[in-house]
Parts: structure tokens; sequence; C-alpha cells
């Protein structure tokens, strides 16, 4: 008996880290978990009232492979930190050229969809990157793009990464992805392109998104209607006690 109930409790504790997978066709929510994973079982992970779906990763390599293996392993997690939504991807994105003479370039790109529960609209997207491994030189270039439900861009960026700049994204052009009008489900491309130059190597450990969202325009109508209503009833009733 002692046994099937530490059976139980390992079951309960794998679905509450990994998520819950339905034999009905469901798909499952998830709390982080592996890039490779979500792609392969068209997985979702589900924060408050953010969804983030429809993961893709693409990566090549010359010459190597540790991009490749590496962008497969990353660890996917949706947090929330002072009211604000984060999707955030952690693990090496490494070039290594240690042993080369040349330059040696990798390319990833990361797709992903994000979705606000309804009466919301996403009106920003910034980022955030931890370079672990960036030396006298190679350079990281991240390019950004942002579709709306109708496959239009209604965002895009171009950031570098080299010895001289580590601080992004500080108050730079670009950093911050502004939506206007904002949208409730967008689609990001993340394109990030690392040379490593002879005998370098280069990577981050880190990528970090946050979503900024406002009360849709309807919503916010409802609401001051509704405010107004209520003030209405209000003074009625003073209006009668009086």
């Amino acid at each position: 008996m002692k046994l099937l109930r530490n059976h139980a409790r390992q079951l309960v504790q794998t679905m509450l880290v990994f998520g819950f997978t339905s034999v009905m066709g469901v798909t499952p929510l998830f709390a982080q978990a592996t890039l490779a994973y979500l792609v392969a079982n068209n997985g979702t992970l589900t924060i408050g009232d953010k969804t983030f779906s429809n993961f893709g990763w693409q990566a090549s390599l010359a010459d190597a492979s540790e991009l490749n293996t590496d962008a497969a392993g990353l660890i996917v997690t949706p947090q929330m930190l002072d009211g604000i939504y984060y999707l955030d991807f952690s693990g090496g994105i490494v070039v290594d050229n240690l042993l080369g003479t040349s330059t040696l370039l990798g390319d990833l790109k990361l797709t992903y969809t994000v979705t606000a529960s309804p009466g919301w609209i996403i009106n920003m997207i910034d980022q955030n990157y931890t370079v672990n491994a960036l030396q006298n030189s190679g350079q990281i270039i991240i390019g950004e793009t942002v579709k709306d439900a109708q496959a239009i861009i209604v965002g895009n960026s171009t950031l570098t990464l080299n010895p001289l700049d580590l601080s992004d994204p500080l108050a730079e052009t670009g950093d911050n992805l502004n939506i206007n009008p904002g949208e409730q489900k967008l689609f990001v491309m993340k394109d990030i392109t690392i040379a490593a130059y002879a005998n370098q190597l280069v990577g981050m450990s880190d990528i970090q998104q946050s979503f900024h969202q406002v009360p849709e325009p309807s919503a916010m109508l409802l609401g001051s209607l509704g405010g107004g209503w209520l003030l209405f009833l209000r003074s009625r009733r003073q209006a009668r006690r009086d």
C-alpha cells in the first residue's frame, strides 16, 4: 500500500511540473518544458491570462552541431513578476569556434504565439538577454518580427550585442516593440545570428520576453458605462433619502 501511495505522489508531482496530457485530444498545459518537447507535442504554456502555443525552431550552424543541439534543449518557462508576464528560454545557445581559423556563423529562429484572455490586448513586447560567452571578438544579432492574426507585421526590431555592448536592453532604440493598435493574439519570430570569429566561443544563456497589455477599447467602454450606471443609481438612492 505504501508503494502505491509513493507511485501516486510521484505521478502528481510529475503532472504539476510537466503538465496534464489528455488522452482525449485536449492540448496539454505545462508549467515548463523543453523546446523540443513543446514542438513535438504541440505543447501549450499558460500563466495567468497569457497562453503561449505553436512553438517552433530552426537552427543551422556551419561545420558543427552545437547550436542545433542546445536549441532543442532550451527550457521554456512562463513567469509573472510584479504583474508583468514573461516567457523565458534558458539554456546554452553557443557557437564554439575555439579550434577554427575563420568565422563560424550560427543562426537560430524561435517562433511562438502569445494570446491574451478576452478583454485584453497586448500593446508592447520587451526583450532581455543574458550573454554567457562573448570574448574579445564576436557578435550576436537579434531580429524580432511580430505579426497579427492576419499575418500582417505589426512590429519588428534589430539589436546587436558585441564586446562593447552587453547591456541590452537598456534604453536603446528597438528594445521595446510597441504594438499599435494592440492585439489579443500575436505571432512572434526571433532570428538570432551568432558570429564566432577565429578561436572564439560566443553565445547566450537566457532569452526573455515580457508582455504588456491594456484593456481592449470595448471592455473599457463597458466598464465606463457600468461605472456611470452605478453612479446614477447611487445618486437616485441619495436623492430619495433626501
